[in-house]
């Protein structure tokens, strides 16, 4: 039996997909059957990403158990639906951003890029499968959302939107309310982008709180006649944001991508499309860049997604045109790079985003591949040693119980740990 979440029965994006939804939410239904394990199964942790579909996005849901393994839990409407960025809509990747899906504690945010629209969920510790939507969807107060961070110090949300009023917004969390907009905290980026966006190019990639909270990030691609750059703002004690952005041009950088903390310095990697990484050191608590390095990686052609292993203290970047998936390590002292070891993915995967969960000390990289509609799972045993583990059928797991997901749309994939 599939059962209905009557509290959005009246939505039009749910009613073409009745059957995917969060059978918690509704007290009538109470029985589960087993095309969704994860919702019996309980488990360390929880894993999410979302269907991005334009008549309506689902997140997708699982339970990780102690060996990493995906029980796949439900789909459950995000409140609005998926949009996709020019000129082909039929390729994969249709945000060109990270963190369209982003969790910190037992919050998760989501964007409805063709809805203008952001949604935040409160995940439960017990069943990490199960998640509540906290109020209702809110407008990103800009166009074609494509990136959500979350404030580890105060749990305040912002979000980077990538269409003609592209820039980004900030927002507290009301437990009963949702999300409630901070004032002064819209700041625009100044592109001349589109909504959707015609193609890459010049369009915002992800944001990011820096670990104290302090400053927000936010990359931006560049173009064939433009360089590329991270914007950097100072957030104040109230969440509202410094007027003005200091723009931050990676050394060589074209097409800045995503963002990840350099850990034990106040520095950035910096993925940047057909390239490699870029290497941006604030010093201590600036907005502007000390000194940029970089660092080539060999026989990539898009590397766009980057992460950090918490067990292995080295960095991953997937590439979905080669189909690779690269470690690498970055010296915290003196911020030089340099590459650990290649893992080959199975042609035409396309690995897009990606993400690294540690569970019971041991991290699971969990890649994103809507090539062939899969999460693929690898154990990151030790520094150059990631083995692959499983294989997660998301078209299967979807098709189950009714859900419409395909390999233009899928996109975003973010974890929850208990422990």
């Amino acid at each position: 039996m599939h059962c209905i979440n009557f509290a959005l029965a009246l939505s039009a994006a749910v009613l073409v997909s009745a059957a995917p939804t969060n059978s918690k939410q509704n007290p009538i239904c109470n029985n589960q059957d087993n095309n969704r394990p994860g919702l019996t199964a309980g488990g360390p942790g929880g894993i999410y990403w979302m269907s991005n579909e334009p008549n309506g996005n689902f997140l997708l849901t699982a339970n990780i158990d102690a060996n990493g393994k995906m029980l796949f839990g439900d789909a459950v409407y995000a409140g609005g639906n998926g949009a996709h960025m020019g000129p082909d809509t039929s390729k994969p990747n249709g945000l060109q951003s990270q963190g369209s899906v982003k969790v910190v504690n037992d919050k998760l945010a989501v964007v409805n890029a063709g809805s203008d629209t952001v949604s935040i969920f409160q995940i439960d510790f017990q069943n990490p499968a199960f998640v509540r939507m906290i109020g209702q969807p809110v407008s990103s107060q800009g166009n074609f959302p494509v990136s959500a961070t979350i404030n580890t110090q105060n749990g305040n949300v912002c979000v980077l939107n990538a269409g003609q009023n592209n820039g980004v917004s900030c927002y507290t969390v009301d437990l009963r309310k949702g999300l409630v907009p901070i004032a002064n905290s819209v700041r625009s980026l100044n592109q001349k982008l589109t909504t959707p966006p015609a193609n890459p190019d010049n369009t915002p990639s992800q944001i990011l709180f820096s670990d104290d909270g302090k400053r927000l990030f936010a990359s931006v691609k560049g173009s064939n006649n433009t360089a590329g750059f991270v914007a950097a703002w100072t957030v104040n004690d109230d969440g509202s944001l410094s007027p003005n952005f200091d723009k931050n041009t990676p050394n060589g950088g074209q097409n800045p991508a995503s963002l990840t903390i350099i850990r034990g310095a106040d520095a950035l990697m910096n993925t940047d499309i057909g390239k490699g990484i870029n290497i941006l050191d604030f010093g201590n608590g600036s907005t502007k860049t000390q000194k940029t390095q970089d660092l080539l990686i060999g026989g990539s052609s898009h590397t766009a997604w980057g992460e950090f292993s918490d067990a292995t203290k080295n960095y991953y970047i997937t590439d979905s045109d080669k189909d690779l998936y690269t470690e690498l390590s970055i010296d915290p002292k003196t911020l030089a790079a340099k590459g650990v070891k290649q893992y080959p993915q199975k042609k035409g995967s396309t690995p897009i985003d990606q993400e690294v969960a540690l569970i019971d000390g041991k991290d699971t990289a969990y890649l994103l591949s809507p090539g062939d509609m899969t999460v693929q799972i690898l154990a990151l045993v030790g520094p150059g040693d990631a083995q692959q583990r499983d294989s997660f059928d998301m078209a299967k797991a979807a098709k189950a119980i009714g859900a419409t997901v395909n390999s233009a749309n899928v996109q975003g994939i973010n974890a929850f740990f208990t422990g």
